[in-house]
């Protein structure tokens, strides 16, 4: 066969497997564009609380053997939780929660708790499928070790929120809506550390395949331009 033969099989080849990487880039940003970021990030499923005011007349100071037993401090601050006024102070990576009235250090919040809070800011309608307070950050939330709560939701999206066990705080959310959003995403800048551990490698592959590809269709072109069709 004539070696123009080759050159248009393997032309057809290559523009195939750089196809399905620009398949993926016309998915990806499709969805990113049509579907609202405020949508993706499930900002309609959350209720803003409302701020409560802190009882200042009734404040009482932190207490010296909790301040030594913390130490070192990197914060302290006066907030309201479950209309309660506390103290939440920063140590060692760590958030405790002491009751602003007592001076007490307050326990972990309670499955009861985290879905009476959960359910006080959802938006949404559905009922909540479960509660669990996980050892780590979920994948989705970077894996971080450190506890936190996860609530979920029956609804469509399935709604998940997460909560900081001992402060009770929205820590993030998620929906499917999201989740599909950071796979497309992960495929959209080709980055598969997440699902193959090929981080640069098959951006290299497709670099390598699409010059290729320009190659051989200008090889294909110069043949055309000689009126060799055969």
């Amino acid at each position: 066969m004539k070696r123009i033969f080759w050159l248009r099989k393997t032309h057809r080849w290559l523009a195939l497997i750089a196809g399905i990487q620009i398949l993926i880039w016309s998915i990806s940003g499709l969805y990113m564009t049509v579907v609202d970021l405020d949508i993706i990030h499930g900002d309609h499923l959350v209720n803003e609380p409302n701020p409560k005011a802190i009882e200042s007349g009734k404040i009482q100071p932190i207490a010296t053997q909790i301040i030594e037993q913390l130490a070192p401090i990197e914060s302290i601050k006066l907030k309201v939780y479950f209309a309660q006024s506390v103290y939440e102070i920063r140590s060692n990576k760590k958030v405790t929660i002491v009751d602003a009235f007592t001076g007490e250090i307050k326990a972990d919040l309670s499955a009861e708790d985290i879905e009476r809070q959960a359910n006080e800011i959802y938006a949404g309608e559905a009922n909540v499928s479960s509660v669990e307070l996980l050892p780590n950050y979920p994948g989705e939330l970077g894996g971080r070790k450190q506890p936190v709560w996860q609530v979920e939701y029956d609804d469509w999206s399935q709604a998940t929120l997460y909560f900081h066990p001992q402060s009770g705080r929205l820590i993030s959310k998620r929906t499917d809506l999201w989740r599909t959003f950071d796979f497309l995403w992960l495929l959209h800048i080709m980055e598969y550390k997440g699902v193959g551990g090929m981080t640069g490698i098959f951006f290299r592959v497709f670099s390598i395949v699409s010059i290729l590809m320009a190659l051989f269709g200008s090889w294909l072109l110069f043949y055309r331009l000689k009126g060799d069709h055969q």
